[in-house]
């Protein structure tokens, strides 16, 4: 069955394996690059009271994606399969939900409780937790092969709008873009500390 969107001509974001796996290596790059050179002192600065730290933006990311994993695998594993036709409405929901996540991100999404980062995060663990989760996420996309991404359906979502796996799938490369967008607003600071010379 053919999106509205493939219809027109576009690429769904929903069905996009390649682009999935393109943004967990630009991820992995942005992190070796921009994150390990950093301090801890850098890591855990925060510009104001009510913003987040680059430590607070990835320790919020690896939670997120901790918390998705399992429902992505439970829905490969066998996931509900909806039936009947996806609704225009409900597909068109979805997709827009999607874009609210996109960078810059001009609407606050409210983090679930789950998902706020802890107020003392260990730098090792986080280094390992992004690069642990990345490659199960990958490993995710690679299994989820030969499944209809758009008519299996995550149980319990988190977003109740995002109830496909392939929505699932593109929230987190999203998830992924807007706050390493976050993380370099943090970074690109006037008030950032610097590394003394």
């Amino acid at each position: 069955m053919k999106t509205e969107i493939e219809i027109a001509g576009l690429k769904d974001s929903r069905v996009d394996r390649e682009g999935w796996l393109i943004q967990v290596e630009a991820s992995k790059s942005w992190f070796q690059h921009r994150v390990l050179p950093l301090s801890i002192e850098q890591l855990r600065w925060r510009p104001d009271l009510r913003r987040w730290s680059m430590a607070e933006c990835l320790d919020h990311l690896n939670l997120t994606l901790d918390l998705y994993l399992p429902k992505i695998d439970r829905a490969i594993g066998g996931g509900r399969i909806e039936e009947t036709a996806l609704c225009s409405h409900c597909e068109r929901a979805e997709i827009e939900a999607l874009k609210l996540f996109e960078p810059p991100a001009a609407i606050a999404v409210p983090a679930p409780s789950t998902t706020l980062p802890s107020a003392a995060i260990d730098p090792d663990f986080l280094v390992e937790r992004f690069y642990r989760t990345r490659a199960r996420y990958v490993d995710a996309v690679h299994r989820s092969a030969g499944i209809d991404l758009l008519r299996v359906r995550i149980v319990e979502p988190v977003y109740p709008v995002i109830v496909t796996l392939g929505g699932t799938f593109a929230l987190m490369a999203a998830h992924d873009r807007r706050h390493i967008w976050q993380a370099e607003r943090v970074i690109r600071s006037p008030r950032f500390p610097r590394v003394a010379l």
